[in-house]
């Protein structure tokens, strides 16, 4: 005998399946957030500690050589070196939750108000350096890979080997020597905020951003084109081609939406990777960003300055772990259906 079907008692199963569902994301995403605070806490200690690993007294450092032992004890307790880490580290944790991380040893300035002139600069110097890259590596993998082997295909292969070759601060110098010295159309050095006059700050821009993003333009195109190679040659490409399907569409909505999971990776990663870079870039430009703090922040043992600078390097790079894993959901619904 068929049993009958009861609507009340499938919604029900429905529901439940849902809410089955949505509680394994929310565990999900209570364990990724539980495991980046532990990554936070485990950079908050080596930063604290950071001062203890270092040969010398920071104390003895900052005060100079005619410092009585009293004094040195009194400043290194004054900076917290006295404490042990757990106590350290509470109380860097509780200084941050106030807002206060301290006075810079060089300038005497609170840290957070460092920082807060400084992040803007380098936040401006990485999105303009990235979308450089992508300007000029999306359009050359997509033309690589429709026609591998092809006149676009053979340039761009070997101008990305020759970039890769190319240390960022010889770059850097070629870019200076060519557009500041013999065409003089900009600035070698120098920074102007954008609040104070747009046009000076994009001229101050182009230089460094060029210096950052040629380098990752050759990354992207490398990693985008073998992406697009194999996605080109699925299934569902070859019937989209049978249908008439325009290169143009074919490229940007079938074939370019799943081989930029690598892509998003990659610029993911520059979050964290920014910071290393742009300490080369903003010296050689003089631009004052994070890069320039951290660098003259660790030549003149400025400790405080330098553990909120790799709590804050730690915390990006945390952050965009978790956008970009976001963001593979979006641009890949299968992934999340994976995780189910």
């Amino acid at each position: 005998m068929t049993p009958r079907h009861d609507p009340a008692r499938h919604d029900q199963a429905r529901q439940a399946t849902a809410r089955s569902v949505q509680a394994r994301r929310l565990l999900r995403a209570g364990g990724r957030l539980a495991r980046a605070a532990a990554v936070l806490l485990v950079v908050v200690a080596a930063a604290v500690w950071l001062p203890h690993l270092l040969p010398g007294s920071p104390a003895a450092a900052a005060l100079g050589p005619t410092a009585t032992p009293e004094q040195i004890a009194a400043y290194e307790s004054h900076l917290g070196l006295d404490q042990s880490l757990p106590a350290a580290a509470w109380h860097w944790l509780d200084q941050l939750a106030h807002g206060d991380l301290g006075h810079s040893l060089a300038s005497g300035r609170n840290v957070t108000d460092e920082l807060a002139d400084r992040v803007p600069v380098t936040l401006e110097l990485f999105l303009a350096g990235q979308l450089v890259a992508l300007l000029l590596a999306v359009p050359l993998a997509l033309a690589s890979a429709w026609r591998p082997g092809g006149a676009v295909d053979r340039i761009a292969t070997a101008g990305a080997f020759v970039w890769l070759a190319v240390p960022g601060f010889v770059l850097g110098l070629l870019l200076i020597w060519l557009a500041a010295v013999q065409l003089r159309v900009l600035p070698a050095t120098g920074w102007t905020p954008f609040t104070r006059d747009p046009v000076q700050n994009l001229r101050h821009l182009v230089l460094p951003a060029l210096t950052l993003g040629l380098t990752e333009a050759a990354v992207f195109t490398r990693t985008l084109r073998s992406q697009l190679l194999e996605t080109l040659d699925q299934t569902y490409i070859a019937a989209a081609r049978g249908r008439g399907m325009g290169t143009a569409r074919l490229l940007l909505r079938r074939a370019l939406r799943p081989s930029s999971l690598p892509l998003v990776t990659l610029v993911g990663i520059g979050v964290g990777t920014s910071l290393g870079g742009s300490v080369l870039v903003e010296t050689l430009f003089a631009v004052p960003g994070i890069g320039s703090l951290a660098s003259a922040a660790i030549a003149g043992r400025d400790f405080p300055v330098v553990q909120a600078v790799v709590v804050l390097g730690a915390a990006g790079v945390v952050t965009a772990t978790l956008a970009v894993d976001l963001l593979y959901r979006a641009l890949d619904p299968r992934i999340a259906h994976d995780h189910r």
